[in-house]
């Protein structure tokens, strides 16, 4: 195994991926339409969205590779490819912060806690408990299923909180290994959104500022203590976002192509002078500093030369929360028929070859997801029609 092969096997999956999204969002109906009703959507967030969920996929799949081989799982022996779930997550985040920050201000800071909380149920509830449901099962086939008894009521109780509570071991059985363990990010969404109505206030004006120079305080001074503050911080990145880009002339200025070049230059030459501190020491601070110029200026509307914007980008956009939530159980399922098989020898190209193709049906599945499970639910939460 080697790191470029490794890393040209992540490319060639993404590309898969996105030239699947690109069929989809050609020759499906419903998808032609549902690209072609932007309404009020910020298209190069959306584009956005999508690619981070692909970076934490390329990210798992690469991850299960290493897995079936080596027994390891945490690895990606790939620098580029290390970096890219913590990189989605945080793209995650910040889209999180700007996207209801944004709201906050709209409405002076005066937030309908049901109105928000309702909206974040119906968009998170349907498709997670049907994500949960197949991890049982696939879970079940594989271990026998007999941890599933009344006095394991507590940790299978914990499932129904839709990420709010962790999750833990049911019996010998960890059910986070059957998903890639994704669903820990969903605990801090939910703090967000519980938490906005509340801090609603501080959306008028500038007051974000001052929250930020105190979170980023108290972030650095929890390291001592080895407290992890991190997740938060990258909500407020997304933030400031809405409060810098009122300057009209700041936001016409970051639409332009130069200034897309000069943000991925920035993002490149970032990661490369953080390189000794992104994985091993305060990843997330890093990662979140290296991606920040990506992130502001695509939230200005900046469509990096209309890659954001394309079709399929935005299509991956729409099927983002599928993906994100959904890659995992695929890839455990198939290599865990490789591991079964004794398949754990194979050319790294014949590896590579089915990561592809079950990347190719995940995005189909996704595609199904959205349509069936997702929208309904959004359509009943925005009023919009089917």
């Amino acid at each position: 195994m080697d790191s470029l092969g490794i890393l040209t096997g992540g490319v060639v999956m993404m590309l898969a991926v996105i030239a699947t999204a690109a069929g989809i969002a050609r020759y499906s109906t419903f998808y032609r339409r549902e690209l072609a009703d932007s309404g009020k959507r910020e298209l190069a967030l959306d584009g956005l969205r999508g690619m981070a969920a692909l970076m934490v996929a390329t990210h798992h799949a690469a991850m299960s590779y290493i897995w079936l081989v080596t027994g390891r799982w945490g690895e990606t022996q790939s620098p580029v490819l290390q970096l890219f779930a913590p990189a989605g997550v945080i793209i995650f985040f910040m889209l999180t912060g700007y996207l209801f920050w944004g709201k906050a201000r709209a409405m002076k800071g005066k937030m309908n806690a049901w109105r928000l909380w309702r909206g974040r149920l119906y968009r998170i509830a349907p498709l997670y408990l049907s994500s949960v449901l197949i991890v049982l099962v696939v879970a079940a086939i594989e271990t026998g299923g007999h941890w599933l008894v009344l006095e394991n009521w507590k940790p299978l109780l914990r499932l129904l909180a839709l990420g709010a509570l962790g999750w833990h071991n049911i019996g010998q059985v960890n059910l986070g290994e059957f998903n890639a363990g994704v669903v820990w990010t969903l605990w801090y969404e939910w703090v967000f959104y519980l938490t906005l109505p509340f801090i609603a206030w501080l959306a008028v004006g500038r007051k974000i500022f001052g929250v930020a120079v105190i979170a980023y305080a108290l972030t650095f001074a929890g390291l001592w203590f080895n407290l992890n503050l991190q997740p938060g911080l990258f909500f407020i990145l997304g933030m400031i976002c809405p409060v810098l880009l009122e300057e009209r002339t700041l936001h016409s200025r970051l639409q332009g192509r130069v200034v897309a070049a000069m943000a991925m230059s920035a993002t490149l030459l970032l990661c490369w002078l953080c390189r000794d501190y992104l994985i091993t020491r305060v990843p997330s601070l890093s990662v979140a500093g290296a991606f920040f110029p990506l992130f502001f200026v695509a939230a200005a509307g900046n469509s990096f030369f209309g890659f954001l914007i394309h079709p399929a980008i935005r299509c991956l956009g729409a099927m983002s929360f599928s993906l994100y939530l959904l890659h995992g159980i695929v890839f455990r399922l198939v290599f865990r028929i490789l591991k079964t098989d004794g398949l754990t020898d194979l050319p790294q190209l014949d590896y590579w070859l089915i990561i592809i193709v079950t990347a190719i049906a995940t995005t189909f599945l996704c595609a199904a997801t959205y349509r069936w499970i997702e929208l309904p639910f959004l359509s009943t939460s925005h009023k919009k029609p089917v």
